[in-house]
């Protein structure tokens, strides 16, 4: 009976440390030698720039920019993780909401320049033909951001607005 709990003893003792030894590897930085650099004179690789953004949607971004910017910092692109947090306490409901949302982003993101909270996001919606509905995910942020009390405009991409609608739109028009 002795010898049973002294190997019992041991094994535990063997695990801890190979518990102990993986996480020791695995939270060490890499070595330099391990970061490739890339060469300047590469003839695999070509590295370009990419545009953030269509000429229509900078057109639309500068519109909202010029009727929003005296009042919330504008900012674009930005992962909808960025400004919502999800807490939930099915850890695996989390974890599934966070996979189908992680990958969007939000066209334009109005910013309260004193809380720093997002306080209206710009969606821009391409020409779709009639009856098609918006993707499942795009419907799924939505309710996360209106969850959050985030104001959500849309905006065609294909149609022309002023200023003033914009202002309208974004709901920043003085009262009379």
């Amino acid at each position: 009976m002795p010898t049973n709990g002294l190997s019992i003893l041991l094994l535990v003792a063997l695990l801890l440390g190979v518990v102990f030894l993986l996480q020791w590897v695995w939270r060490r930085p890499l070595p330099k030698e391990a970061v490739s650099e890339l060469p300047p004179d590469s003839r695999e690789s070509e590295v370009t720039v990419r545009s953030i953004m269509t000429p229509e949607e900078a057109t639309l971004f500068n519109l909202i920019r010029l009727a929003a910017q005296e009042y919330f910092l504008v900012l674009v692109k930005l992962p909808v993780l960025q400004v919502v947090s999800v807490v939930d306490h099915d850890e695996e409901a989390r974890k599934a909401l966070m996979r189908t949302i992680q990958p969007f982003r939000l066209d334009v993101v109005l910013v309260h320049p004193g809380t720093l909270q997002t306080v209206t996001v710009v969606h821009f919606q391409a020409n779709e033909p009639e009856g098609k509905s918006p993707e499942k995910r795009n419907q799924v942020v939505e309710t996360v951001l209106n969850a959050a009390g985030i104001k959500v405009v849309r905006l065609q991409l294909g149609q022309s607005y002023s200023v003033g609608q914009v202002v309208a739109m974004l709901g920043l028009a003085e009262e009379e």
